[in-house]
């Protein structure tokens, strides 16, 4: 009999959802289950109504989010769609398992990979060009699509592979599904239904504050909103939304209801103003950047798996992801962690056991950026051309959630030993990045198709 590896999370976390439900306790699971992954670019977590969002598009995972667990602060450690995904896929730190520009994966131990180890059949749709299997992401998959072209079309073709999946399955072996969804992604070009109804939603939010008032870059163009840039990247958000809930919804009421993980996951966040020109390449490592929404729950079960309507709200990382989903499943962990893993599994924490699962979590981006956040500080280590010596920014989320005012300077003295934490950090991921580049043989160039897709999301 196949069940949960670890029968005393199982046993804890039936009692707390029964305690909370009232009923007498659920059944451990008594075969493993299936998992449903959607992940999705450039998507702020603070762009859903389940997250205190005013404009109504995100109606579908809100609903599901209420219903499920959601972590309040689930932070990417690379605002980048390839290497995030990554970090997903592997729970390693991206600087240890991606390489190039753009980011091949070259970490082979993937959740695919380690569920097709235990007998799941492995299919994925993808619609951004940065996940490419020519870049190794299709690794572990029994079936990878792939959809680059106009992204309603993408969004489309993905939606329904995954409802197909679904309405088909046969049950005899488990399923992994993937579907990733770019379209918040640059460039914007959203369904004009979802267009209008975004510009005609009397719930508009407020433009971008930064110190000294609204950044004018925010509002290029007028909008229901602050411009017509965030108007275009709510009304994607709202065309994923809606293919989101069709396949929560062919997962809830067809053969796989009540027997299916479901995990939504941005992959990144995105500027729209608040430090500096929006959809600015490459990302700073701010709030709007780097915070995304985690969203965990069982379509059409009895919620006995996990626990309902549970908001968590201490930092974690999208490396945990992979982890979580294994335990909720009933596959056991790998025995012995990888080099540069950062993912470990949420189920304690979900349980009350962990109630802090990370003390700090770090990130970086492209030329050099990195910041470390310990809960309640971010610090940031900014290369300056033609300058040796880097500068620092410090930002207290607590009494400026805006990040508008650098305390650098006021603290320098007492951050010195989470200052040096980061710059170990910077100094073993560099490490790990001149090891990926000079190993081996030269990667092959990539297809003129791909670079021709890569360069129409901003990739040079």
């Amino acid at each position: 009999m196949n069940g949960w590896p670890n029968r005393l999370a199982a046993a804890a976390l039936a009692a707390l959802t029964a305690a909370a439900c009232g009923d007498s306790g659920p059944q451990v699971p008594t075969e493993r289950s299936n998992l449903v992954l959607i992940t999705v670019s450039s998507l702020r977590a603070d762009h859903l109504g389940i997250y205190g969002y005013p404009r109504n598009i995100s109606p579908n995972l809100d609903l599901f989010g209420a219903s499920g667990a959601v972590f309040l602060e689930a932070l990417t450690p690379w605002p980048e769609t390839g290497r995030a995904a990554a970090a997903l896929l592997t729970g390693v730190d991206p600087s240890r398992s991606t390489r190039g520009e753009p980011a091949r994966l070259i970490e082979g131990a993937t959740l695919a990979a380690r569920l097709r180890e235990h007998g799941y059949r492995t299919l994925a749709a993808v619609s951004h060009p940065a996940l490419a299997a020519e870049l190794g992401f299709g690794s572990g998959f029994d079936e990878f699509r792939e959809h680059w072209g106009d992204p309603a079309t993408a969004t489309d073709r993905v939606r329904e592979f995954g409802i197909g999946t679904l309405v088909d399955a046969t049950g005899d072996a488990p399923l992994f599904l993937w579907l990733h969804f770019a379209a918040p992604a640059r460039p914007h070009q959203p369904p004009e239904d979802d267009l209008n109804a975004v510009r005609s939603d009397t719930m508009t939010p407020a433009g971008p504050q930064f110190r000294g008032g609204p950044q004018p870059t925010a509002a290029v163009a007028p909008g229901a909103g602050y411009g017509e840039l965030a108007d275009s990247y709510d009304a994607s958000i709202r065309s994923v939304d809606r293919a989101a809930g069709a396949v929560l919804t062919s997962l809830a009421s067809g053969p796989l209801g009540g027997q299916t993980l479901f995990v939504v996951a941005g992959l990144h966040g995105e500027s729209l103003g608040e430090h500096g020109p929006p959809f600015e390449s490459p990302r700073t490592l701010f709030r709007e950047t780097l915070e995304v929404p985690l969203l965990v729950g069982w379509p059409g079960g009895d919620g006995t798996r996990v626990p309902a309507e549970t908001r968590f709200g201490s930092a974690v990382g999208l490396g945990d992801v992979g982890p979580t989903a294994l335990e909720l499943i009933g596959v056991p962990l790998p025995d012995t962690p990888r080099l540069g893993t950062i993912g470990k599994s949420l189920v304690p924490a979900l349980l009350g056991d962990d109630p802090r699962p990370h003390r700090r979590l770090y990130a970086q981006s492209e030329r050099g950026l990195f910041g470390v956040y310990n809960g309640r500080l971010r610090m940031l280590r900014i290369p300056v051309p033609g300058q040796e010596a880097p500068l620092y920014a410090l930002f207290n989320l607590v009494r400026d959630p805006n990040e508008a005012e650098n305390v650098y300077e006021q603290a320098r003295f007492s951050m010195e030993p989470l200052k040096a934490q980061l710059e170990t950090r910077r100094i073993q991921t560099v490490a790990w990045q001149q090891e990926n580049e000079g190993g081996g043989a030269p990667d092959p160039d990539i297809s003129e198709e791909l670079g021709a897709a890569l360069e129409g999301r901003g990739y040079r």
